[in-house]
């Protein structure tokens, strides 16, 4: 692999792995005491950034569940609703694949142990970056200029070398440290995006 090719730094869930946050939302609140109250709450109850860096794990948000809105469901129930809003990116797969046959793709995610293991498990496109960076492992989230920064050491990368892909605005907009950056929206515009930034696609 040159050395003068960008590495490609993708996110995970909204730009290789579709993730309906409002589906799961509705099915964990629907299993609380009282679901008509619980299901407005349920953003900020799963959304602590402690469980992206692992602070919090999967179990223990399950028991602060249990306690704070009555949820009637095992871990194991619980395990399953919290990784059934997942569906593949249609033609990301094959596009990331095509890519790190000429480029360095890694991925750089929030997430936790539980949604990584599920992904891993049933989608193929994890598999065919050559690194992938969770904020859990790592104990640093985006959209912080240190987890970035993280990435770029454990890659032995300056940023002008990174190009950055993610759904989120605030993500790419906070990797302002020279890093190239894109906002995905969809396959097209995402090839068209990285093509200015001479980026060849063949898939």
């Amino acid at each position: 692999m040159k050395a003068s090719v960008p590495t490609i730094i993708f996110d995970l869930g909204g730009v290789l792995i579709r993730h309906d946050n409002e589906l799961l939302y509705h099915r964990l609140a629907a299993c609380c005491a009282d679901p008509a109250t619980a299901r407005p709450l349920m953003a900020g109850d799963v959304g602590d950034e402690d469980i992206g860096t692992g602070r919090l794990g999967v179990d223990a948000l399950h028991g602060r569940l249990v306690a704070a809105r009555g949820f009637a469901q095992s871990y194991a129930h619980f395990l399953d609703l919290w990784s059934s809003h997942f569906s593949e990116e249609p033609g990301m797969e094959p596009l990331v694949l095509a890519l790190a046959q000429r480029y360095r793709v890694v991925i750089f995610s929030n997430t936790n142990a539980a949604h990584a293991e599920h992904i891993r498990a049933n989608y193929r496109v994890l598999g065919h970056a050559h690194a992938a960076y969770m904020s859990y492992e790592l104990g640093l989230a985006k959209p912080y200029a240190e987890a970035f920064n993280k990435v770029l050491e454990l890659e032995e990368r300056r940023p002008e070398e990174c190009i950055f892909i993610d759904d989120r605005a605030e993500n790419t907009a906070a990797a302002a440290l020279g890093i190239r950056t894109v906002t995905f929206t969809d396959r097209t515009a995402l090839e068209s995006a990285i093509a200015e930034y001479g980026v060849a696609v063949d898939a």
